[in-house]
């Protein structure tokens, strides 16, 4: 019976020195860096204005409130109004008005830790990302053999390593709830690339004959997050 009530108290205490923690935030990004530029002879340069940002993420956390934490990140970014008309550099039509839609993956270390009503947080993490942007649009050579010289597009998202650092102050509104401001960054260096073959006229001989080739996009994102959020202890 001793022995039983003893290891009963150890796995009381053992539940109430690790514990899970869920954050949802949502606020504004302001981009920096190339992710803004405008420069078209750049070909890093993104185009980008400023957007908005949503974050759901849960934490495992030993006695400490050193843990582990994984989410996903979703962080909007419009294109820059004075760059919808430009036509770049390898492509065929405006840039147009459609945004940057980035999805993180992310994970690594986290501390949040409590000290009285506070509640401090900090991330710091890795992972991937897959941005959609018209950025990432590449006009392919035609393999059409009636019509050699025309080109075709082709669209899709560019993808990448991701970096996410943050540090948050919160209020504990109860044991259970606490309301989070956080000042985060997100970084990430989304690539695209797409083979294609060329169907090819050589008119000294007037034969026709493939040639292969690959096409590049790489781009930097760099925003910097402030949002509001909750974190629930479960």
């Amino acid at each position: 019976m001793a022995a039983s009530a003893q290891s009963d108290t150890v796995s009381i205490e053992k539940k109430k020195g690790r514990n899970f923690k869920l954050d949802v935030y949502s606020g504004y990004s302001i981009g920096f860096g190339k992710y803004i530029s405008t420069e078209k002879d750049d070909k890093q340069s993104g185009y980008a204005s400023n957007g908005f940002f949503v974050q759901v993420e849960g934490s495992w956390l030993g006695k400490s409130g050193l843990g582990l934490g994984a989410g996903y990140c979703y962080q909007n970014s419009w294109i820059q109004e004075s760059a919808t008309d430009d036509t770049l550099v390898g492509q065929y039509t405006e840039l147009g008005s459609k945004h940057w839609n980035n999805h993180y993956l992310l994970a690594g270390p986290v501390f949040i830790r409590g000290f009285g009503k506070l509640l401090l947080t900090f991330k710091l993490q890795a992972g991937a990302v897959l941005a959609f942007s018209p950025v990432f649009r590449l006009w392919m050579p035609s393999t059409d053999t009636l019509n050699p010289n025309t080109m075709t597009l082709s669209d899709g998202p560019g993808a990448g390593v991701a970096v996410h650092a943050m540090a948050g102050i919160g209020y504990r509104v109860t044991d259970n709830l606490t309301v989070n401001l956080a000042f985060s960054y997100l970084g990430g260096n989304p690539n695209r690339t797409k083979s294609y073959s060329q169907f090819i006229r050589d008119d000294d001989t007037g034969l026709y004959y493939y040639t292969h080739g690959e096409l590049e996009r790489k781009k930097k994102i760099s925003t910097f997050n402030i949002g509001l959020g909750v974190i629930f202890k479960l």
